[in-house]
């Protein structure tokens, strides 16, 4: 998503370092991977995606990642006003899950080249890019609702809930702070907690490995 700064900590890169010793045991590379990371709003999922990117592409592994932001159906400004209307409009149904899990089969399948959404945060609306997959091995895909999609090889979850993230929520500064804001964040992590099951990895909320 264009406007998205991303703030590599050492404590982010540790933690890849740990997730690759356990992932290279798994990792067969004659075949491409999906990696799917999975959390709430400001828990660190950006974040722990491009440090396991930093982290594969040490080891030789080259991997891009995804963001689910980029597959909403409205952009976000627009989004926002949607949500205000009623909070019906808040959950899975916001998101091209669909398209997420076809661009996962095509880069499974070899495809080249992939198209995805693209949005432009501040300017409020969203585009289209075209990614080069070649040599390309492993795909990070994050976001909240990402492992409700069964198509991962290797999945992760962050353990911090809406409450735990406040302070980065603020730093970050992308959303308003409001009453409403927490209603939405709390209908949020009523649907994600229930996708912590799925993962093979989950992280606290210092971002080390509880499971497994």
């Amino acid at each position: 998503m264009i406007g998205d700064v991303i703030n590599l900590e050492q404590k982010h890169l540790n933690t890849a370092e740990n997730i690759y010793k356990i992932l290279k045991e798994k990792y067969n590379h004659d075949k491409k991977w999906t990696v799917g990371i999975c959390g709430e709003s400001g828990s660190g999922k950006s974040v722990t995606a491009f440090a396991l990117k930093k982290v594969l592409e040490e080891n030789g592994i080259k991997s891009l990642v995804i963001q689910m932001d980029d597959y909403f159906k409205l952009p976000p400004k627009t989004n926002h006003e949607n949500r205000e209307k009623s909070f019906d409009n808040v959950g899975m149904h916001e998101v091209y899950l669909d398209l997420i899990q076809n661009n996962i089969k095509e880069f499974k399948d070899g495809k080249s080249t992939l198209k995805k959404p693209l949005v432009h945060y501040q300017n409020n609306f969203i585009s289209e890019e075209i990614l080069d997959l070649q040599d390309v091995q492993v795909i990070i895909i994050e976001g909240t609702y990402i492992l409700s999609i069964d198509d991962f090889d290797f999945s992760i979850f962050i353990n911090r809930n809406y409450q735990d993230t406040f302070e980065k929520r603020i730093e970050r500064n992308r959303d308003e702070q409001s009453d409403f804001i927490e209603k939405v964040l709390n209908i949020e992590h009523n649907i994600i907690r229930q996708l912590k099951e799925k993962a093979d990895i989950v992280l606290g909320k210092n971002y080390e490995i509880v499971k497994p």
